[in-house]
């Protein structure tokens, strides 16, 4: 038998420390701290970006933080690349992650929370190009197609057989690259192009649409190793959110604001702000 030596002071600190947090030795052993919750997105106008005064701020933002009030949760939300939030999801439990579209490929993935917003997918040129489509096939004959690694529009495009797309880690990259002409096009979409020109401070008029080639629904979802009751709690949480007619006021308020600011034109369909 091995000798075993205890101090006296040392177990009756170790019981009151147990006793503070209303546990035993056996059940402190038995229940490790289950991992703090993580929210993460990424930049995406005028669904979250950063403001002036550096603060991120944004229509799906403040939907998922009022959330937040609903869940009495109070974790500070991490802005992350694409393919960064998507690799931490996929490894770790209690990940909420926002600004992602919800596509067959992701169904089994993921749990999903509540809807945000829904969108229009477009394919952009420099206005200098004189290049017309009529189908998304037609797409496949451009020699280049600037998508953002992670970024659905790259999964989409991928998964439809197309061989001529160009990852970047972000929007604004192609866009520099499309004014540049190392690309011929970028797959992006009306909001998000209207916050970049007006960041980048490129002429409103430089680029032009060339072809709405697909549409879809962003949703605020969560980890597939999440526990069942967190997943319910949260779910149940957006639910109230929809219930109470702050997801509406919301999707109402920041309607008005794209519109008076931006001169962005979306409308509020089933409580959700539509682009």
């Amino acid at each position: 038998m091995f000798a075993v030596r205890c101090d006296f002071k040392q177990v009756l600190l170790l019981w009151f420390a147990w006793s503070l947090y209303g546990m035993t030795p056996t059940l402190a052993l038995a229940n490790p701290l289950k991992p703090p919750l993580q929210i993460l997105t990424v930049i995406e106008p005028p669904a979250s970006f950063m403001d002036s005064h550096g603060k991120l701020t944004g229509y799906a933002t403040e939907l998922v933080q009022a959330l937040q009030t609903e869940v009495n949760n109070h974790s500070e939300i991490q802005i992350m690349p694409e393919s960064r939030v998507l690799l931490t999801a996929a490894r770790q439990p209690n990940v909420l992650l926002f600004g992602f579209s919800r596509t067959v490929d992701r169904e089994a993935k993921y749990h999903w929370i509540m809807p945000l917003l829904r969108k229009r997918w477009i394919i952009y040129v420099h206005k200098s190009n004189p290049l017309q489509v009529s189908n998304i096939d037609d797409l496949r004959n451009i020699e280049s197609i600037g998508v953002v690694r992670g970024d659905v529009r790259e999964e989409w495009l991928s998964a439809q057989g197309f061989t001529n797309l160009h990852s970047s880690a972000s929007h604004a990259q192609n866009l520099a690259r499309l004014r540049s002409g190392r690309l011929q096009a970028i797959a992006y979409e009306p909001q998000g192009m209207q916050y970049l020109l007006k960041e980048t401070g490129y002429p409103v008029d430089e680029f032009r649409p060339l072809l709405h080639f697909h549409s879809s629904e962003v949703w605020l979802l969560m980890s597939r190793q999440t526990s069942a009751g967190e997943v319910q709690r949260w779910q149940q949480g957006a639910e109230q959110l929809k219930l109470s007619g702050k997801q509406q006021q919301i999707a109402q308020s920041w309607q008005q604001r794209l519109w008076k600011t931006e001169r962005i034109i979306s409308s509020v369909q089933q409580e959700l702000l539509q682009f």
